[in-house]
Parts: C-alpha cells; structure tokens; sequence
C-alpha cells in the first residue's frame, strides 16, 4: 500500500529529526512503527538518509578555491558519522521489525483509501477502452492512482491543475495526481496553461516539468521516451545513473531519453510538422444554471441578481445591518464595475434554489481582503446552511484562515460538513483575488462532500476531514432548519440557527453560484472574461450534433 500524502511530510519530518539530532523519544517511537509497518516507508527512510549523507558529501566537495590534498579529518568524521548514524538507524529498525511479537505480524485487514477524483474525461474520439471494466463514460472522472488504457482512437483529460493531456491510443498513462502523470508507453499530446505550471509527465528515463507550454511525449515498452516542445519550454530530468542533470527544452527543441543516455532527434521537424496538425474531438460540456450578482447598484439595499436556466430561481438579495440612508457606502469599484463593501457589521442575504441540497455547485467570486485585517474579520465571506438526512444541519462557509494551526493564517478557507480545506495564497494583501470553490458529491459514504478550491485560477486545496472532537453536525429544529433553506448569505458567519455577531471586512464583486463543477479552464474563463455563457453556448452546439 503506497504512503499516503500525509504520511509523507510526517515521515520526513521524522528522517530529518534523526539527522539533526533532534529526534525525541515519541518520534522515535513513530518511526519505529513506520519502519516495522510498512515497506514503502522502509523505502523512503533509505532514500531519505541516504540523501542526507549524499548532500553531506558534496557540500564537502564544494570550495572555491583550490582543492586541498586531503579533505580535513572533521568532514571525513562528519560523513562517517552520517553513515553509521543511517547504518545504527537501519539496524535499530530491523531489530525492532524481527523482535515483535507473533501476533503483531498478523495485521489486520487495511480499510480501503478514500477515492480522490483528480481528473476528468474532457475529450474524445473513436476510443476504445482495453476492456469494458476500463472504460470511461464521457465527463467520468479518474481517481488518484488509476490507470487508463486505450486501445486506440484519442481521450482529452484535463486534471483538476488545468493542464490537458491527449492520449492517442495505444497508451498507457497512470494518474498520479491532479499536477502529475506516468506515461507507461504510447504517445500523450500535453498543454499546460500559466495556472498549472509545474504539472509533470515522467517515465523510467525522464521526467518532464512543464513551464507553461505544449509538449509531445512518447515511450516504447522499454522506456526509451522522446520529447518534443511544440510551445513554450520544459524542464527535463533524466533517470540516468551519474547523470541527472536538468535539461530546458525550448520550442522546436526535441531530445531522446534512454538508459544508454540522452540524444537529439534527428527528424523533429516532421515530427513537428505531425503534432501541430489540428485534431477535432467531441468536448462534454454540461449545460450550465446560474446565479449571478455583479454588485453594479450604486445605492440603496436591494441587490439585483440574474439567472440563466432552469429550475434555478432567484431573489434579489439585500443588504442588512445598515440603514438605507447609509447604504451608500457599501458601494464601491469592484474588478469589474461596482462592488459591494462590508464594514464589519454589514452583511447580505439572498436566496439561490438547491444550493442546500446535496447536488453538485460552483461558487466564484472576486474579493478583496484589507493588510490589516482582524482574525475576528475571518469569518465566511459567502455562507449557507445545508441539510441531509444522514449528516443533519450544518453551515458551510468560505472565508479566510484564522487558526495556524491548520494552516497559512490569511488563505482561503472553506468549511463544510466534517471538513475543511485551505489553500496557500495569502489573501490579506489589499489586493483583488479571483475565488473558485467547487462542491462535489462525495464518493465516501462517510463525507457530506467533496470540495476544491481555486485563487487566482490555481488549483489549491482540497478538503480534508476536521479534527476530532469537532462540533460539526447537529440535530435542529425542522421547521428553522426550513425557514433558512436555501437561503445565501455574504459577509457574515452563519450558525446552525442563523446569522452570528462575527462578521467579514472586505470587499467582493461578481459572485457567480452554479449548479455544477466547472472545469479548471471554464474557472480561468470567467476570470477573465466574467462571463459563463460560452459555456453553454458550446453545451447546445455539442447536444444539436448528438441528435
């Protein structure tokens, strides 16, 4: 069973507590239990400690001035003690692994990871599956670790990071997570806008590192891949032993990755010429409902709202907490137009149908969070109450981070049923950011849902469960649970009975609440172009060639 993300950091942590020396009884313990536990964690602490002792050994080799005879006698003590401290380290735990008790080595049965959906079935044309256990539905989603296979004919996947890969069948391509790949052979076509940079693509021989561009990668059975840049550039690290110098590929630029070394490819420009020709595939685009509010009104309380499709309906929300001869100044210059500002006591409520079900929802918006801003400001920027009947009542609530004990304090930070997610860009900075927060059904019988986050049109944070003893889920009244049904508030921090004394300090503008996931480019669209309508545009053009 591979190591999970989390049980990576933590074993790190581990491995270099060791090396520093710092390494506490109870830690010791923990890495105990890993080595004894697990063979990829045995795996990792080799690679780990042997690393350490590696860098040991080239920061001695490092000089600047002329090589002296001899290296000093404290570094070749130094690289020693690494050496026996890794070699006394692997002992200790081999010790540890044969002195166990019988029955200690008779684990119990694992439970099953949770499926985590990094990617999605975007594109396609004439596909044909290895076999029908394989085969993906268009808009199916591929989970962490799945591997997909193609006969022949062409699949889109765009990962959740927003790169898109094309696969031309035959090919085999394992998923590794939402910003990276392994090609196990045939041919991929990759395009990876500025907001996925950093999206990888490796085989046994290279692994390729995308710096915003277009690329071609094909591997035979052995492993031997080559790599061509159509757009933009790449960075390319071989698998080779003694050599794994990064390599930068540029546009045109091509090269042969194999175990006997690294070489150009001599017919590049057909091979060019072969990969810019168009390729037309059938895109599954869903028919997109929404809620818009563009915060365009330059006085009074009521906030006008649009809709596109049904069954949504919609009131105009409306600003509470202030008087209507004040209302003035919540007005302000928003990203695009006017936008709404809260002071701290302001709030606003609105209604959007279905958003406290159990359906799949996307919600955008821009925001502006002040330098200054207080930890008691942190509260939900957008909020709403949900109700189900296995998880209860509960709000869910978009705002900023205010425990660092879970996070970056002043990211994005989004509640929900028995979890939380958070993501990495500092929004306290006085300055606009686009927000995309996307709410999945979850696959886990145990979850309320799954949940997504994007700044800035970047794929960060994904939910995770809440600590333990956390008051999530309650048992309410049925008729109050109805009164707030579907009912969107902005601004403020909602209870399970309503709206509570803490409130948001900020600005927001265009607020978009649609009834399905967008995808990661749908996200950059509408950051840029703050409009959703092409999408559905592309949605009836794509249902009139079906019939």
């Amino acid at each position: 069973m591979n190591l999970t993300d989390k049980e990576i950091l933590e074993l790190n942590e581990l491995c270099s507590a060791l090396v520093d020396e710092t390494l506490s009884e109870k830690q010791k313990a923990r890495l105990s239990h890993f080595l004894a536990a697990s063979e990829p964690a045995r795996q990792f602490y080799v690679r780990a400690t042997g690393l350490s002792s590696s860098l040991y050994g080239y920061a001695g080799e490092m000089q600047t001035g002329e090589r002296d005879a001899a290296r000093p006698a404290s570094n070749v003590v130094r690289a020693w003690w690494v050496f026996g401290l890794v070699s006394a380290a692997a002992v200790v735990a081999l010790i540890f692994w044969f002195n166990q008790p019988s029955q200690n080595l008779v684990s119990s049965p694992a439970l099953p990871a949770p499926v985590e959906f990094v990617a999605q079935l975007t594109g396609a044309k004439e596909c044909q599956w290895v076999d029908a256990a394989s085969a993906v539905q268009p808009g199916g989603q591929f989970y962490k670790g799945q591997r997909i296979e193609l006969v022949k004919g062409y699949a889109e996947i765009t990962f959740d990071s927003g790169a898109q890969v094309v696969l031309q069948g035959p090919v085999s391509l394992d998923v590794a997570s939402a910003w990276a790949a392994t090609l196990n052979h045939g041919t991929i076509k990759a395009s990876v806008p500025p907001e996925a940079m950093g999206f990888s693509i490796s085989n046994p021989n290279v692994e390729i590192v995308d710096l915003g561009t277009e690329f071609t990668m094909s591997s035979d059975a052995s492993g031997v891949a080559e790599v061509l840049v159509l757009k933009g550039e790449v960075e390319a690290e071989p698998n080779l032993t003694g050599d794994r110098q990064p390599i930068v590929l540029r546009e045109k630029e091509s090269r042969r990755f194999a175990r006997s070394g690294v070489t150009v490819i001599r017919d590049d420009e057909k091979r060019l010429e072969r990969f810019v020709q168009p390729l037309t595939l059938d895109h599954f685009v869903s028919a997109t409902d929404y809620v818009h509010w563009s915060f365009d009104e330059t006085n009074g309380v009521l906030v006008k709202a649009d809709a596109s499709g049904l069954p949504v309906t919609v009131s105009d929300a409306s600003l509470r907490n202030i008087a209507p001869t004040d209302a003035f100044t919540a007005r302000g210059v928003g990203r695009f137009g006017g936008a709404l500002q809260f002071n701290g006591r302001m709030y606003v409520k609105g209604t959007v149908s279905g958003i406290s079900g159990s359906g799949p929802h996307s919600v955008v918006f821009w925001v502006k969070v002040p330098r200054d801003a207080k930890l008691s400001n942190a509260y939900a920027m957008v909020a709403w109450g949900v109700t189900s009947e296995k998880f209860g009542s509960h709000p869910v609530q978009i705002g900023w981070n205010r425990n660092p004990g879970e996070g970056t304090v002043g990211v994005l930070r989004t509640d929900y049923g028995g979890g939380f997610a958070v993501g990495a860009t500092p929004l306290r900075d006085g300055q606009w950011h686009h927000v995309a927060v996307e709410f999945i059904p979850s696959e886990d019988a145990n979850k309320a849902m799954d949940v997504k986050q994007y700044v800035d049109g970047r794929f960060e944070g994904e939910g995770k469960a809440s600590p333990p003893g956390s008051d999530i889920f309650k048992t309410v009244d049925l008729q109050k649970a109805l009164s707030l049904k579907d009912s969107l508030w902005l601004g403020c921090r909602l209870g399970i009975n309503g709206v509570r004394t803490e409130r948001f300090n900020g600005e927001m503008d265009e607020l978009f609440v649609a009834d399905r996931t967008l995808e990661p480019r749908e996200i950059v669209q509408l950051m840029n172009d703050n409009q959703l309508h092409l999408e559905m545009a592309a949605a009836k053009k794509s249902a009139s060639q079906q019939q």
